[in-house]
């Protein structure tokens, strides 16, 4: 009898609103988790309650400034842009579970974290042949180093065409800790294409900013031509120390404003450059008490690839295009990834480049491992056909 009093009086305390503690605490939303993506903005993820049964919505809460994101009851992740927040403040999170009946209890606080991006990029660095087969090169760095320690610098060089193009499938690149390097193994009597980028766990600058040396040989110089690159002057820019094409005031083509003085230099105190830490490779983030879903695809291809038109082109790989959700436009896949061909005989992979062997389907598998931030995805399906 006792029992069947209790029942009905727990009964009459869910109709007035008034759950007993044991049903709160089954709301609690925990395990909550930040982590900053550059192209995405503030990601927040959390473990859903043991009893999400009437949850419409999960709110969550930035501190400071106390703003809101809301996601439906079904998600377990919700993200602010960083326009909404800002790249000033360190920020922790909360949640709270949304019914019916009310609010759930304030989850607990989640780890902090802070925006950050890529460093800014160097000045266009200065190159100059030393012998037949090295280039010295140096460069003023930006003391932005876009809120996290820089590991280095990225030096990329490839050996270019006649059209002044980097030819890809000879590029190399070293990491150097100081604002200079060395550039060894070069090909005597060749025009190299060099870019400098500053890198931090974030990602390195974009390959923006080339320069063109060519190095000395028993051929002499490159008899390649490389593009005229001015970088940094604008419509108002009145100093330059150098005649374009040996022109003139009265010259009919291009026509630029010297000063009548000699043009001051661009320079940084070496006390402001930013300071490298060659282990800042990675974001110091640490395992996440909860981590972040992915999925994986492939993305780009046709429904048919010709082998004719592909041998046609000097038998070059085709890339596979693969993505996940762990995939920045910074730092690119920073975790391990695996492109696999289930059919062997019409295509293989290597380095995600597929080769084409025999007409037929070719069918691609594709999956990105886990981390301390990301969940192992899911394995994604490619395929295409190849024709004769």
């Amino acid at each position: 009898m006792k029992l069947r009093y209790v029942a009905i009086f727990s009964l009459l305390l869910s109709i007035l609103g008034l759950a007993p503690a044991h049903a709160a605490e089954a709301r609690v939303v925990t395990g909550v988790s930040a982590y900053y993506r550059v192209d995405l903005g503030y990601m927040v993820g959390w473990k859903l309650p043991a009893d999400t049964k009437g949850i419409s919505t999960y709110t969550v809460t930035a501190n400071p400034g106390g703003k809101t994101c809301l996601t439906s009851g079904t998600s377990a992740v919700c993200t602010f842009t960083t326009s909404a927040l800002g790249y000033t403040n360190t920020y922790t999170f909360t949640v709270v579970a949304n019914s019916s009946s009310g609010t759930g209890p304030v989850s607990g606080v989640s780890n902090a974290i802070k925006a950050a991006s890529i460093p800014y990029a160097p000045l266009v660095a200065l190159g100059k042949a030393t012998s037949d087969t090295t280039v010295d090169v140096e460069w003023v760095p930006d003391q932005n180093d876009g809120g996290s320690p820089m590991y280095g610098y990225t030096i990329t060089w490839w050996p270019s065409s006649t059209s002044g193009d980097p030819i890809s499938s000879q590029q190399r690149q070293l990491i150097a800790t100081t604002t200079k390097a060395t550039l060894t193994g070069l090909t005597p009597s060749t025009m190299y294409i060099i870019n400098v980028a500053s890198c931090n766990a974030y990602g390195c600058n974009s390959a923006d900013k080339w320069i063109y040396v060519s190095t000395t040989g028993v051929a002499g110089l490159s008899k390649i031509k490389p593009p005229v690159i001015i970088s940094g002057g604008s419509a108002s820019t009145t100093c330059w120390n150098a005649i374009w094409d040996a022109g003139n005031a009265a010259s009919t083509g291009s026509t630029f404003t010297r000063s009548t003085t000699k043009c001051p230099g661009v320079t940084l105190d070496p006390a402001l450059f930013p300071k490298i830490d060659p282990n800042a490779i990675n974001a110091k983030i640490g395992p996440l008490a909860t981590k972040f879903a992915q999925s994986a695809s492939f993305f780009g291809f046709s429904k048919t690839y010709s082998m004719k038109e592909w041998a046609a082109s000097g038998g070059n790989n085709w890339y596979a295009y693969f993505s996940a959700s762990s995939k920045s436009v910074t730092l690119g896949f920073t975790t391990a990834y695996t492109v696999v061909s289930t059919t062997p005989t019409v295509c293989t992979v290597a380095d995600r480049w597929v080769k084409f062997l025999a007409p037929g389907e070719c069918v691609l598998n594709g999956s990105v491992a886990g981390n301390d931030i990301w969940l192992p995805s899911p394995v994604a399906v490619g395929r295409f056909t190849i024709i004769p």
